[in-house]
């Protein structure tokens, strides 16, 4: 009977050991979270004791741009060709480059290149400080100047720049920047 209630106090123990580091090991409910800013979060509030938290900005929309803001830094001819070009004339240049065999206007396709769906709105986004249209420009033109996250870098030829005449290429880019919200 002894060695009963000895084992059983025993057990007793046991778990109230295991209860009290369970208890110890609980969240603190006021701990700064892991995030990118925790590193001045943890200053400001050793500094200061107040930590002032930045909301995350929403990101921009095409259609709140300026005409100026969606142009700026494009070449001088380019910007001019672009001033004049038809939109509705993109999709055919797109066809007649082959654009259309690595690029889709549909966000369920996956393709070599990326979509071109809401271009017009990931464009403004996607290099801070780069107009949408310099940026489908550039990516054009220049296609390794940015390679998109989780698509090859050198797929697409460096040729169109030289081999699309400066108008047609106007249109393309005229008509890509319809692709948004």
């Amino acid at each position: 009977m002894k060695l009963l209630h000895r084992r059983s106090l025993g057990y007793l123990f046991v778990l109230l050991v295991l209860g009290a580091m369970v208890a110890g090991c609980a969240p603190n409910a006021n701990a700064q979270l892991v995030s990118p800013q925790l590193g001045a979060q943890l200053y400001a509030e050793e500094a200061s004791g107040e930590i002032v938290i930045e909301p995350t900005p929403a990101p921009l929309k095409f259609v709140d741009l300026t005409p100026e803001q969606v142009t700026a830094g494009l070449p001088a001819d380019f910007a001019a060709a672009l001033a004049a070009a038809d939109a509705s004339k993109g999709e055919t240049v797109a066809l007649s480059n082959g654009c259309v065999g690595c690029h889709s206007v549909d966000p369920a396709v996956t393709m070599t290149g990326p979509t071109w769906s809401h271009l017009a709105d990931t464009a403004v986004n996607r290099q801070p400080g780069v107009s949408p249209a310099n940026y489908i420009h550039e990516s054009i033109v220049n296609p390794g100047a940015y390679v998109v996250p989780n698509y090859p870098g050198g797929v697409m030829p460096a040729i169109y720049g030289e081999s699309i005449p400066i108008e047609d290429l106007a249109n393309l880019v005229a008509y890509l920047l319809t692709q948004h919200e």
